[in-house]
């Protein structure tokens, strides 16, 4: 009797080596990365025509007794006038190149690698602009450098603070809500960008929240959608571009609270793709945007950073 042999047609990986077994790629492509925008969903859009960008705003005198003597005569007041405020128009662009063969040959999981590669590109283009919106630094562009606009975390001042560490209990956010009135700003936050953690803290308040729940579930819902204050209703909004700290119990967590109409994204160029001529045996292409954030004023905002989570 003959000795039996053993075909190995694996890899220690289970991997066919190229034997007779075909592999089995399913016809799909999974990609779970976030693509969750939601300052640039709330903000309006308005079209520029200029890389740099001005408004005016005003404030009225503080408000006083305004009592004068009979029969005096008329005084000559200060006269203030309306201050401007900028902001520069930044350009976002990202490039890909796809080979004639991959785009002749069968793909799994998409039917053109020009399309699929693009389409990559433009969702990672919107991610950017969201990010800059919450943590954009201004810069002039002026020495080669690239122009950019400033996000929510450098340009609020008036209602901004630095909590050094403050947990962000629901009598500290009230404090953070109630601090638009006390600094003599006529407007009430009506969304709050949040990190994760943040996001868990807020659901834990007790007070005058508004929870949806189905009775007859019969379960306990620990989501607060929207936080009701003495100064107005505030919405909350997960914002995976708020700064986060690295645990639950640390420092490093932001929130910003914003009324959304105030501000708006300025658009030089809307997002666009194009292909660029042909070098060789490739396709190119290009994406890109021309973009500002434009807050017609800073004391629609407020909010902090440093803070630490409240998560029993």
């Amino acid at each position: 009797m003959g000795q039996l042999l053993t075909f190995q047609e694996y890899t220690a990986g289970g991997r066919p080596q190229g034997g007779t077994i075909p592999e089995l790629l399913m016809d799909f492509v999974e990609n779970v990365s976030p693509k969750d925008r939601p300052a640039l969903a709330l903000c309006r859009k308005s079209r520029v025509t200029n890389t740099f960008i001005e408004w005016l705003e005003d404030v009225l005198p503080s408000r006083g007794y305004n009592a004068f003597n009979e029969g005096v005569g008329e005084t000559q007041p200060d006269l203030v006038t309306p201050s401007r405020t900028f902001t520069h128009v930044q350009l976002f662009a990202r490039w890909g190149q796809v080979s004639d063969v991959q785009r002749a040959v069968m793909h799994k999981g998409f039917s053109d690698a020009y399309l699929y590669q693009e389409k990559k590109a433009i969702d990672s283009t919107l991610n950017d602009i969201e990010h800059a919106i919450h943590r954009g630094s201004s810069a002039t562009g002026a020495t080669n450098a690239p122009r950019q606009f400033g996000g929510l975390l450098n340009i609020l001042t008036t209602n901004f603070t630095n909590a050094c560490g403050i947990t962000l209990t629901e009598t500290v956010f009230n404090d953070l809500v109630q601090a638009f009135q006390d600094n003599s700003v006529d407007i009430h936050p009506t969304v709050a960008f949040v990190n994760s953690w943040l996001v868990r803290t807020i659901s834990q308040y007790s007070t005058s929240v508004t929870r949806n729940v189905d009775a007859a579930a019969r379960v306990q819902e620990l989501v607060v959608e929207q936080h009701k204050s003495d100064f107005g209703d505030v919405y909350k909004y997960y914002s995976r571009d708020q700064l986060k700290g690295a645990s639950r119990t640390a420092t490093g967590n932001s929130i910003v609270l914003a009324d959304p109409s105030y501000f708006e994204t300025g658009w030089l160029q809307q997002l666009m793709s194009e292909s660029l001529p042909r070098t060789g045996l490739r396709t190119t292409f290009q994406v890109s945007a021309m973009c500002t954030l434009i807050y017609r004023t800073q004391k629609a905002g407020g909010g902090g950073i440093n803070f630490i989570p409240y998560i029993p």
